[in-house]
């Protein structure tokens, strides 16, 4: 969430490709709830998150997420709607992303809930909400959710990083993993990246 105006600086350039690798962080377990201790966790980070980045994490957010130890803890529901969206356009999924993270971070909404999910994409990518919907539940995206986990775990054990988010370039001598620094630089992103060409 807090580098995503780095990154769709980075997408906005003529030629330059984005492609994000969901890792399933927070995923794959529907009975883990925020107790106390790691809502306190989540909240500094948030705060050296916003620090650095400019983006706002609303009050609505820390009393309806952090402060529900009843909601759920999981990043798959999510995780498989934005493998619906690229599915759906490649080119959309970082507007799918960043309209899931609002839902959560702004409007405090719970983006473990279908409904949710379905209506957030529906409000920022067109379609109505039922469309989607289906489109999550396909068994299409559910297996090429698992495959892109997969290869984003391939991906990360290969430039030697465990968290997210990170920048991964791809280069004549291979993969290469980038400053996670410029991700919430004042610098734009884009021209860091151009050093590299």
């Amino acid at each position: 969430y807090g580098a995503m105006p780095a990154i769709h600086g980075l997408a906005d350039l003529e030629g330059c490709i984005v492609e994000p690798l969901p890792s399933g962080l927070f995923g794959g377990d529907p009975s883990r709830r925020i107790d106390a201790a790691m809502a306190q966790h989540i909240e500094q980070a948030d705060a050296r998150i916003a620090a650095m980045s400019g983006q706002r994490f609303s009050e609505v957010y820390r009393r309806k997420v952090l402060g529900n130890p009843e909601m759920a803890f999981d990043s798959t529901p999510a995780t498989q709607a934005l493998t619906a969206v690229s599915l759906w356009n490649v080119r959309r999924e970082l507007d799918g992303l960043h309209a899931l993270q609002r839902e959560r971070f702004v409007a405090g909404r719970d983006v473990t809930q279908p409904e949710v999910i379905a209506q957030a994409l529906a409000a920022s990518l067109g379609d109505d909400a039922e469309t989607w919907g289906r489109r999550i539940a396909d068994p299409k995206a559910v297996i090429a959710t698992e495959k892109r986990i997969a290869r984003a775990h391939k991906v990360m054990k290969s430039v030697g990083v465990q968290g997210v988010p990170a920048l991964v370039w791809p280069s004549e001598q291979g993969l290469r993993l980038l400053p996670g620094q410029w991700l919430f630089n004042q610098k734009p992103l884009a021209e860091q990246v151009a050093t590299l060409a």
